[in-house]
């Protein structure tokens, strides 16, 4: 990282918030710009497994993001009936005192990820995106859309699946489309805990529950 010591990360979501941490980590100065001008997410529940719990004990953020999630340790899958079909079980690649997988609101997740990057150092902007930028053989320039600029090494897009910078890289020869699938996630209370996600394949879908904090 001897060449890169100023970075900008443009999207404050997991992927932004991730790389920001271990970014500050290695002593690299960060920049991370957030269109919306709210610093807050939605708040449903999203599962997380094995890869992922190692990935937060490698930027030193799994006690806390521990905290904050509700551990299991295998999928079931399981008949309309309710009889079990197959079991799957998980890996703790964190180590064997940590869980295989959690469940975790976004919410809480992301106070943990955002929490961490600015007491690291990471210097978060709301309500502004890149409008261009300019490259140099070893920098690049960039002005954001309220009119201010900045010089970085490097540039990170991480602001999802309609991505201001993928569009200014490459046009529309990327853009995102439907592939006919889709996932429907609601909290309801009182969910018991369970050391396995159950899910139940269907004709046109496949129900599963798994236990998080909504707040």
């Amino acid at each position: 990282m001897s060449d890169i010591n100023r970075v900008l990360i443009v999207g404050g979501g997991i992927g932004g918030l991730c790389a920001a941490i271990a970014l500050r980590r290695q002593g690299v100065e960060v920049d991370l710009v957030e269109i919306k001008s709210e610093w807050t997410v939605y708040g449903v529940g999203i599962i997380q497994q094995s890869n992922v719990v190692r990935e937060m004990a490698r930027l030193g953020v799994l006690d806390r993001y521990l905290d904050a999630a509700y551990p299991f340790e295998d999928v079931g899958i399981y008949d309309l009936q309710g009889k079990a079909l197959a079991r799957i079980p998980g890996q703790r690649l964190a180590g064997p005192q940590y869980p295989a997988n959690v469940g975790i609101s976004r919410l809480a997740l992301h106070q943990v990820l955002s929490d961490t990057a600015i007491e690291l150092g990471t210097r978060v902007r709301l309500g502004i995106s890149v409008a261009s930028y300019e490259e140099f053989p070893l920098d690049l320039n960039v002005s954001f859309t309220d009119g201010s600029s900045g010089r970085y090494d490097l540039m990170i897009g991480a602001d999802g699946v309609y991505s201001k910078i993928r569009g200014l890289l490459y046009g529309d020869s990327y853009t995102p489309r439907f592939t006919g699938q889709a996932v429907w996630r609601y909290n309801f209370p009182g969910i018991p805990p369970s050391t396995t996600w159950p899910a139940t394949p269907a004709p046109k879908a496949m129900p599963g529950w798994c236990r998080c904090r909504t707040a």
